[in-house]
Order: C-alpha cells, then structure tokens, then sequence
C-alpha cells in the first residue's frame, strides 16, 4: 500500500497535467557558473560523497548503483556510479544541474525527502512516469550543522530487481558519516588522515611515506611480506626496502600512479603470496605532493581457485577430445573391419572381391583426411606469410563459391574498403577460412538467402576486419559458447573440426575471430587481422 506522501504527490502530478505514460525531463537547470559555485560550497560534501561512494561500490559489488548529491533546491551537484544507469537518466534530463522538482520529474524520491524531511524509497510504480518503473530510488535529507549548515540529499538509484531493504539504512548511515567525516578532515593534520582511512579502515596491506620516502606508517600484513617488524620500517627509506622500492620510486619521484598492479611476493621457500598493488602520491589542498602510500590486496585464493578451474577445464577439454576422436574413427574402423572379414572368405564374386576393396579404401582415405584435419586443428602448419591483396583473395573466394551459391539459391553481396588493401598473410589458409565460413553461411539458410561479406579497417586498432554475415536461423547462446570447440557441431553429418581450423589459422596470423548470432535473425563471423607485418 502507497503511503500518504506519494498518493498526495501523484494527486498533485495530476493535477499540473502531467501523464504518467510519458518522459519526465528536468526543465530547470543551473548554467555553467551557477554550478561551479554551488560544487565549490559543497566541495567538502563531494568529495566525502565520492569516497563513501566507492565503499559502498565495493560492498555491493556486482550491483549497479548510482549515487547523486543535490543541495537544498534539489539541485544535483554530484553523481557517482553506474554507466548505464548515467545513460538511463540522461534521457530524462537527470545530470549535474538539472534539478529534482515535482513539477517536471513527477513523484520522486529526492523531493519528497525534501518535503517530508525523512528517509525516502521508491519501488517502481511508486514513481509517477512509468519511465522510473524499472528503478529503485532511497533519497536521505540532511542538515550539516557542524559544515557551514549545508543542506541537501543524498540519494542513490538501482533497478528494482536489486532493491533490498539495507539500502535505506545503508543510505541514512552514510549521511551520518559524511558530516563527521568532513570535520575529522576539517581538523586534522593530512597525515593522521591519511592514516585514519588506509591503516585503520581497512584490511588490505597499506605502507606510507613522507615526501622523501621515508616510512611513516605500515601495517601488519607489510610485516608479513617483508618479514621486517613495523618498529624497524619506520623512520627508514623505502628505497631500502627491496621488496617495494621499485613500485614506489617513481611515484615518489615523478608523480606516477600504480593501479591494479598484480605481484606475487615469496613469503617462504614454499609460500607465495599474489596481491593487487595500488601505490600513488598524497597530495595536499595545493595539489603538492607531501608522502606517498602503497597498498596491497591479497588475491591468492582467487588466484588459486582460477588455477583450479583451468586445469579441470583442460582435462575436461581432453576427455571430450579422446572422446569425439575415438567415435570418430570407431565408425570407419567397424566396417573396414567388417569388410576385411568378408574378403577372407573364399565365396566372394570377383565383382564383389573388387567392390569390397573400393569400400574399404574409401574408408581408410575418410580416416586419413580425419587425422589430417584433426593435425591441422591441433597445430596448423605455421602459416607461409607473403603480402597479398586482402580484396583480391575475398573476391578469388566469392567468385569460387558463385556456383555453389547459385546452386543454394544463395546471393553473395560485398562491400570492399578502398584503397587496395595488402597485407602479409598465407592467402592459401585465409581462403580456406573463407570458403569454410560462406559454406557454413549456406547450409545455415536450406531454402536459400543472402550473403553479406564486408571488408574494412579498424584504423585505431590497425586491423583489417572482414565480415560475413548469413541470415538463417541462428546459433544459441548455449551453442555459441562451445562452436570454436573440437567435434562440435550441430550438422547431421559434421565432424566438428571446421571452425576450430578456423580459429588456430586465424590466431596463427596474430588475429583474431569473433561470432555474434541473435537467434532468429542470422549469424555474423567477425575476422580481425594485423595490417602492420
């Protein structure tokens, strides 16, 4: 059931003239000026936003959220997470400026905090538009009376299937922090700070130094790797400690910034420890370096358990592999053996002596081109490079499958970039790579169709991209996850190593090769290719 405050807040959308079948947009709006002061009074508020935002991030991890902070009128000030919710609020007029009103954005979260002065959640038809169905809105009011007596919102966004009833909680706890957060900055020394949020708020390995590398701080899983006690690191240089002088000399010298720097540090003969290395300049409100911090995430569980899956995914890959070639070959084999039988016998017609022999040697040349292309799948030959024209070997191939295609009732259409395109490459593999993917493009349309093949060039990646796109009825999702596999195939008659061919000759030539299929509406082979020798 609606409470009050929204059925009083639909009541009155109604009333301005408002529909809820159509698009709110936010109709008033800060200009550039107007919001460079506000940001500049709300600063502190911003910043503190950005900082819990990113822990609240990291504790929902996996759930899209956006964070925005508005000032007193509504106003958005500050916006922090998801993408692709930014870009579902964009449409709506919803950025920095725009303001949250009744009027234009219909019954929503943010001015009903305002209005109620309390917590507020939206679920779904909650809101007014039938646009913000899909959402999930919690809007806080505050009062900053310790800040300049800042006042405002903050609120947060996530689609309705991720609503949980923390988020509100979670929300109100946040306002609180951020004012006493504000004041610790407002009245402490930077590196008591700094100290305050790397050491104490956090379980991750953390080292800080001055602004000449001496250490000022660590903590005990620094200890740990360093197998140095913290009394001894302090007052020392970080250049004198080999495990991490490397990482934090250039950050101290020139200012650089490390990111999700995977290292593995040996703890023991027999222990190794693989982290995710962070390490950046502290800067002062001047922007001047005044120490610099590392920090570690420890990730070898992580990498432990993906270790384990790769090695169970490569058994499981053999199995199927010893599996799809022994039924493969046992086919053949059953009846050559057969066969073999039959002429060991003396009643046999000379017609039939010979008839006999025809099978079995057709075969054995069936199990020879077998084990020919399963070789050739294994490990292509390594591909015999010379510049040729990459128009010419599409047009070669096009013109090789014409009869084909008009026999499938099959039209073949190409758009070939210009200028001529050449490139080094074993024009003998690319054509057979060519001629197993328009193949593959008619038997995937029995009753005939069109044939897309398109040449271009990727200039920022340098790669030429051929295209050949069929209109059948399509690979599943389930399917597409395994077409590049050994012996997979969903012909009667296929033996699954065509496209695998395929994939090794492509990746032979340093490229690579990329399927995307919507079920019902055809499929569309993507082959990249180095332009550069």
């Amino acid at each position: 059931m609606e409470a009050p405050y929204i059925i009083e807040s639909k009541t009155r959308c109604l009333a301005r003239g408002l529909t809820s079948n159509s698009i709110p947009y936010s109709k008033n709006r800060l200009c550039e000026a107007e919001l460079r002061q506000i940001r500049s009074k709300y600063c502190e508020v911003i910043s503190v936003m950005d900082y819990f935002g990113d822990k609240t991030s990291r504790q929902l991890e996996g759930i899209p959220i956006l964070i925005a902070l508005t000032d007193h009128e509504g106003y958005i000030i500050g916006f922090f997470g998801n993408e692709k919710i930014k870009d579902l609020m964009r449409v709506v007029g919803m950025q920095e400026g725009s303001q949250m009103n009744e009027e234009d954005m219909g019954t929503n979260a943010v001015s009903l905090a305002m209005q109620e002065q309390q917590p507020i959640v939206l679920l779904g038809e909650d809101h007014f538009h039938e646009y913000m169905y899909s959402t999930a809105c919690y809007s806080v009011p505050f009062h900053f009376e310790q800040v300049d007596q800042l006042a405002g919102t903050l609120s947060m966004m996530t689609f309705v299937e991720h609503h949980s009833s923390f988020a509100l909680p979670l929300l109100s706890n946040m306002v609180d922090s951020m004012e006493r957060e504000i004041v610790l900055r407002r009245n402490s020394h930077k590196k008591d700070l700094v100290q305050h949020l790397l050491i104490n708020s956090v379980n991750n390995g953390i080292l800080i130094t001055d602004q000449a590398g001496i250490v000022i701080e660590c903590n005990q899983l620094i200890e740990k790797i360093t197998n140095t006690g913290r009394s001894e690191m302090i007052g020392q240089s970080v250049m004198e400690i080999e495990t991490f002088a490397s990482y934090l000399r250039d950050v101290i010298q020139l200012g650089v910034r490390l990111e999700n720097q995977e290292c593995v540090f040996s703890l023991s003969a027999n222990s190794r420890m693989s982290c995710l290395l962070d390490a950046m300049p502290i800067l002062n409100d001047k922007q001047e370096m005044v120490g610099a911090y590392l920090q570690l995430r420890d990730i070898t569980e992580r990498n432990d358990l993906e270790n384990q899956m790769l090695t169970y995914e490569k058994f499981s890959a053999i199995g199927k592999l010893a599996a799809g070639i022994a039924h493969e070959i046992r086919n053949p084999l059953t009846s050559i053996m057969g066969f073999i039988k039959l002429l060991r016998g003396r009643s046999l017609s000379q017609e039939n002596h010979i008839r006999y022999l025809e099978i079995v040697y057709a075969e054995l040349i069936d199990l020879s081109k077998l084990v020919s292309d399963f070789v050739l799948m294994a490990k292509p030959s390594y591909p015999e490079k010379r510049e040729h024209s990459l128009q010419d070997i599409v047009i070669d191939t096009v013109q090789f499958m014409t009869s084909q295609a008009n026999f499938n009732n099959v039209i073949i259409t190409t758009d070939l970039c210009e200028p001529d395109l050449s490139l080094y490459i074993d024009s003998i593999q690319i054509k057979q790579v060519l001629i197993n993917l328009i193949q593959n493009a008619f038997e995937a349309m029995p009753r005939g169709g069109q044939v897309d093949i398109r040449l271009s060039i990727h200039k920022e990646l340098n790669m030429a991209m051929i295209t050949i796109r069929d209109y059948g009825v399509g690979i599943s999702e389930e399917q597409m996850n395994h077409v590049f596999n050994p012996f997979f195939t969903t012909k009667e008659n296929g033996l699954g190593l065509g496209l695998s061919i395929c994939y090794r000759i492509i990746e032979n030539h340093g490229g690579s090769i990329q399927i995307k299929t919507p079920v019902g509406r055809g499929t569309q082979f993507t082959i990249s290719l180095p332009i550069s020798k």
